[in-house]
């Protein structure tokens, strides 16, 4: 599998239909998944067609994988977020795939994105 990543922007661009992307960030309890199914059903209602992005995280730690980062080796600290973005990354890009092959216009939100692991580690970590 090449590492790799989608250009959003230039495929939007090139899309047939309106593509727009949503991020949902903020700390744990802030109302995101609140504001996600809100989101979801008006802007169902308006036609359009809704992507949800899960967050990787989430998946992980859904999936067994819960990690404790305060007593991971730096090492190890740095290659877990490294995976956790590109989880995040190829998530965005099968979503905005399937956004692209549709036919009606679409907006992907995403439950959370990269740059949230930032806010769980130390700078040296980031």
């Amino acid at each position: 599998m090449q590492d790799t990543v989608m250009d959003h922007s230039k495929a939007i661009s090139k899309s047939k239909h309106q593509i727009t992307r949503i991020c949902l960030t903020g700390g744990p309890c802030a109302g995101k998944t609140t504001a996600l199914l809100t989101l979801y059903e008006k802007l169902t209602e308006q036609g359009f067609k809704v992507l949800l992005v899960p967050e990787a995280a989430t998946l992980m730690m859904k999936g067994g994988c819960f990690i404790q980062t305060g007593k991971m080796t730096f090492a190890d600290g740095v290659k877990f977020q490294i995976n956790l973005m590109k989880t995040q990354m190829i998530l965005e890009d099968v979503f905005l795939e399937t956004a692209l092959h549709g036919d009606q216009k679409t907006i992907l939100i995403c439950d959370r994105g990269v740059m949230d692991g930032q806010a769980y580690v130390t700078d040296q970590v980031w």
